[in-house]
């Protein structure tokens, strides 16, 4: 059985491991907060693995190209792991890659919507991805029905048609958006369904922080940003979570303030939890802190999972982790560069359990 699992992820291993190598450390990322501006932000990456993504000229003109190009990069990196998986662990790995398409797709039904300007279709991801959605035509679709006719041959048509007749009925795209998450993560769950034991039990531990992150912020936003009814909540609920059970889940949702709903939910699971609810409610409403304290929780068990048996899928996950947080630090950094926020507001929205 060790043989087994030896030969069957020593060459993704091999990769894996000289990867986590270039990750940058704690203190260049606090480097680059410090940064003054964009062209210092950008010298202090001479040298890293982000060099040459961050020099190419189009970003001298529009920032915001920058991103997209990190973005672009990050989906690159996570496709070339696929040359050296097969079967099961290959169809997991690469189903990852339908993250960005869902990001992708929800720009461009928000652009046909009126909901942002036609403009951002330039920003979204298009290289290496599984299916080759025409975002272009979708956002500027005469109608939804046209919209989404677009998305035959692909597994988020099944996701939409769903809730075709909610989105009729709201007129909002929320119940699309939220289903096309459920979706993603029930198609993941029965994936992970197909791996080995110790595979299995290392993927759901990971995957399932992920989804404890998702049904709180949307619990949070849901019901007391946009007064949806408790009763209602648990339909945009998706199962699997890995901490936060539904019974808890259900619990919590029945509460009255946000403290008492992330206290229930979190109850003693999450180290650091406390830490949001020793403020104010308007501290405590301010999703983004919430994010960064289960984000930090997951990075911590990617990091503890990469100290176990290497031989496992948890190896690659975990890379995955390390990798997304590393680049959405970049790009909340930069962000913070072109806005002119000031160094402890960017640090603010860092993930930095390194």
């Amino acid at each position: 059985m060790i043989f087994s699992a030896v030969s069957k992820y020593s060459l993704v291993n091999a990769k894996v491991r000289s990867r986590l190598s270039t990750l940058l450390t704690p203190e260049h990322i606090n480097r680059l907060a410090e940064a003054r501006d964009l062209a210092e932000f950008y010298a202090a990456l001479d040298g890293t693995v982000y060099q040459e993504i961050l020099s190419k000229p189009e970003i001298s003109f529009d920032p915001r190209v920058g991103e997209k190009l990190l973005m672009e990069q990050e989906a690159g990196w996570h496709s070339e792991l696929l040359r050296d998986l097969r079967g099961a662990e290959k169809d997991l790995v690469s189903h990852f890659l339908e993250k960005y398409e869902i990001e992708n797709l929800k720009v461009a039904l928000r652009i046909r919507e009126g909901k942002r300007g036609a403009e951002e279709i330039k920003y979204i991801i298009r290289k290496e991805l599984p299916h080759s959605l025409a975002y272009q035509a979708i956002s500027e679709a005469a109608t939804m029905d046209d919209a989404v006719s677009y998305l035959r041959g692909s597994p988020f048509l099944k996701a939409v048609e769903a809730v075709y007749d909610e989105y009729r009925e709201k007129k909002t795209l929320f119940p699309i958006e939220i289903n096309l998450e459920i979706d993603y993560y029930d198609r993941l769950r029965s994936l992970i369904g197909d791996l080995s034991k110790r595979d299995r039990d290392v993927a759901r531990r990971l995957v399932g922080l992920e989804i404890d992150q998702m049904n709180l912020g949307w619990m949070v936003r849901l019901k007391f940003y946009y007064n949806v009814p408790a009763g209602d909540l648990m339909d945009y609920n998706i199962p699997g979570g890995y901490r936060i059970k539904q019974d808890r889940l259900h619990k919590a949702l029945m509460a009255d303030s946000i403290r008492e709903v992330i206290s229930l939910a979190l109850g003693k699971s999450f180290k650091n939890a406390s830490d949001i609810l020793t403020g104010d409610e308007q501290k405590i409403g301010r999703l983004y802190l919430l994010e960064i304290i289960l984000w930090n929780h997951l990075i911590t068990e990617a990091r503890k999972t990469l100290a176990g048996f290497p031989f496992t899928i948890g190896t690659i996950l975990s890379y995955l982790i390390l990798k997304r947080t590393e680049i959405r630090n970049l790009i909340t950094i930069m962000n913070g560069k072109i806005y002119k926020m000031d160094r402890s507001e960017i640090e603010s929205h860092l993930r930095i359990s390194f």
